[in-house]
């Protein structure tokens, strides 16, 4: 019996901690880095999917969600061959008004993990991969949430 009041006071609290996370506001179509891991909020997201680049030397692992009109991006990059000079490239769009903009690149020679959340009022968001260096990049496709 004491280990169900446990199990139940832990729910409680995971699921409070998640509300107040979607309850925080955010400016508008600004991506904004989460603190910790968006993981609370594991029901909103499409679950990892993983890419590989510049000839499985890169690896990028993603997962996005929608929840309370807000986007979420979850993502890390890998590269394993510290001895060439390339690295594992990760651009982030988003769309508002029709429009698309690009939010930042990511880049990494080692590992690189970021969470980042959008505001209400953008439409959709988007992701392009690639490996390279000195701006001779392999792009991938663009890979939409919707």
């Amino acid at each position: 019996m004491r280990n169900i009041r446990k199990l139940f006071a832990g729910t409680v609290l995971a699921g409070a901690l998640a509300a107040g996370a979607f309850a925080a506001p955010a400016s508008a179509a600004t991506a904004t880095t989460a603190n910790a891991p968006v993981a609370a909020s594991a029901q909103a997201f499409s679950g990892w999917k993983y890419l590989y680049v510049g000839g499985h030397d890169g690896r990028i692992g993603y997962q996005w969600g929608r929840n309370n009109g807000r986007y979420y991006l979850n993502f890390k990059l890998w590269d394993r061959d510290r001895h060439d000079r390339g690295f594992t490239w990760f651009d982030v769009y988003y769309k508002r008004d029709g429009r698309w903009y690009h939010y930042k690149r990511f880049s990494t020679k080692n590992f690189y993990e970021k969470d980042l959340v959008f505001g209400r009022d953008v439409d959709d968001i988007r992701i392009r991969y690639g490996y390279g260096w000195d701006n001779h990049f392999n792009w991938g496709s663009y890979r939409y949430y919707r």
